[in-house]
């Protein structure tokens, strides 16, 4: 490859990872081109992208961009994954994917600015999305309020009741 055409690869390596705030590294040898395709698409749909890089100049980019604890995971087949969102969806897809295609194996990555290995990476696919664990904390935090309108309510209901009999009773009397 001609140091021009390197040097313009890199150059755009660097300006899409430093959109990015989520690296996956993935190895990926002996998977055909079919099933990398049908990945690549899949992925795709959920605003996140894989490639194919050449190790070298995927390291140049790093290093560039200043993610140089990424560059350990950079060795032999790799294909990284990057997305702008929700970093608990990438990891759910990438293990996904790797339990389809056993091929497909995950070596870790860059997480919200933390390296985090394959085992972590799993983990992190355990967890529910950001919408889902917002919904939670919010549920949680309302949890008490809603029981303490429910105590006021019964109390008035009960209120209501009493005083509906004692004008009942004078009504018959």
């Amino acid at each position: 490859m001609p140091n021009e055409l390197k040097e313009l690869v890199v150059k755009e390596m660097i300006t899409k990872y430093r959109k990015a705030t989520n690296y996956l590294v993935v190895g990926y040898q002996g998977i055909n081109s079919l099933q990398f395709d049908e990945i690549r698409k899949d992925l795709r749909k959920k605003k996140i992208s894989i490639e194919i890089v050449k190790n070298s100049l995927a390291v140049i980019a790093f290093k560039e961009i200043g993610n140089t604890g990424i560059v350990n995971l950079l060795k032999g087949p790799s294909a990284v994954v990057t997305g702008e969102s929700d970093p608990v969806v990438m990891a759910k897809e990438s293990t996904e994917w790797s339990k389809k295609i056993p091929f497909l194996s995950l070596r870790g990555g860059l997480v919200d600015g933390a390296i985090v290995s394959a085992v972590e990476v799993n983990n992190l696919a355990k967890l529910p999305s950001m919408p889902v664990l917002r919904t939670q904390i919010v549920t949680g935090i309302n949890a008490p309020i809603v029981g303490v309108v429910n105590a006021f309510n019964s109390i008035l209901r009960s209120l209501v009741n009493v005083l509906q009999a004692v004008k009942d009773k004078k009504e018959k009397s």
